[in-house]
């Protein structure tokens, strides 16, 4: 009975230290894949998010499929490091990793090396889990550069980031519901699915 008792502790226990919310990825209509964003706490304190996301679409009678992982880590609410990885049919198209070395931040990325010292507050992964009306800058993972967010109405929330993408964010009851990135293409919708 200890054993069952013990397994069962250890499933509510992390269920109670981890957080996922998922949303569908749509284009020109069609649902072509699914984003999952992850709030987790570990045994040593520090909160990690992460977002797995995979789509596959037939653009001009070619399949693509891609996948992008992120994650941050943060440490009593300090910003320690991150990761993005962005693949296009099982090539890396982009990567950024960021560390703080207790000084500044490093940077490593496909663009290059280089640092900063502004501490990254909010960051596009743990940005869903956040207070959006008192978010008034966030640090976008694929590039490792800060971005001023506008408030455009009382629940949308919108940027533009350096690959020239306008990323606009909708909010309802405090909860991020649907998203929309404008790139040069077409435009991607994703709507929150629970």
């Amino acid at each position: 009975m200890k054993k069952w008792s013990f397994l069962l502790w250890m499933v509510w226990g992390a269920s109670l230290s981890a957080q996922t919310i998922s949303f569908s990825i749509r284009v020109f209509g069609s649902t072509i894949g699914r984003m999952d964003v992850t709030h987790r706490h570990e045994a040593d304190g520090s909160e990690v998010y992460s977002i797995v996301s995979n789509s596959k679409a037939k653009i001009l009678w070619v399949s693509k499929i891609y996948r992008s992982v992120f994650e941050a880590r943060y440490n009593h609410e300090k910003f320690i490091s991150s990761s993005h990885l962005e693949t296009e049919n099982g090539k890396t198209k982009r990567w950024t990793n960021v560390i703080f070395d207790g000084k500044l931040y490093q940077v490593d990325s496909y663009t290059g090396k280089r640092s900063f010292s502004e501490e990254p507050v909010c960051c596009d992964a743990s940005y869903y889990f956040a207070d959006f009306k008192k978010v008034n800058r966030l640090f976008y993972l694929p590039d490792a550069s800060f971005y001023n967010l506008t408030h455009t109405d009382a629940n949308t929330v919108e940027f533009k980031s350096a690959d020239g993408h306008r990323n606009v964010y909708f909010f309802k009851d405090g909860q991020l519901k649907r998203m929309e990135f404008h790139l040069a293409l077409a435009t991607v919708y994703m709507d929150r699915i629970n």
